[in-house]
């Protein structure tokens, strides 16, 4: 079966590596830092013959953060995979900083447009922008519904910040 995961893509400048173990979510026991919560729940439930997507969600600034913050992503779970040997592809879905009706009705097509019947699926809505998880949850509802997708894990890495902004 095609596990296809969604994750949420920081604008964010400056992330941070974290062990989200024992963070309060069930489905996170990997016990090595990193940046992207859903790359420790994949670090134990990738197997090698897999056949992985993963989309990422990225909302576009002006910094470029975002673009930067894909790579590190890549480069996270592409480290994580090497010990595994499983197929990954990569793929990417851009939308505009824009909080209106239309930008989140064309950002819920293009995400179930990346579904595909009888898969596995796995989101990460950690970062982004507040309206992004509602949006996924309303495809993974969707694609339980009408694809025949099983949803494996919803992951939210908790972190808390300290006065200086800094993960802790």
């Amino acid at each position: 079966m095609k596990k296809i995961i969604f994750c949420d893509i920081p604008m964010k400048k400056q992330l941070d590596s974290m062990v989200y173990a024992g963070s309060g979510n069930a489905n996170i026991s990997y016990s090595k830092p990193v940046i992207f919560p859903i790359n420790a729940v994949l670090a134990e439930n990738l197997k090698k013959n897999d056949e992985v997507k993963v989309v990422l969600l990225r909302t576009l600034d002006k910094a470029g953060n975002s673009g930067k913050n894909s790579s590190l992503f890549m480069k996270e779970l592409d480290s994580i995979n090497s010990k595994i040997g499983t197929e990954i592809t990569y793929e990417t879905l851009d939308s505009e900083f824009k909080e209106t009706k239309d930008n989140h009705e064309a950002r819920l097509k293009a995400i179930l447009d990346k579904v595909e019947e009888n898969s596995q699926l796995y989101a990460d809505i950690t970062f982004g922008p507040k309206p992004l998880p509602m949006i996924l949850m309303c495809v993974l509802s969707f694609a339980e519904k009408f694809l025949n997708c099983d949803v494996k894990s919803v992951v939210y890495g908790k972190v808390n910040f300290d006065e200086n902004n800094k993960a802790s």
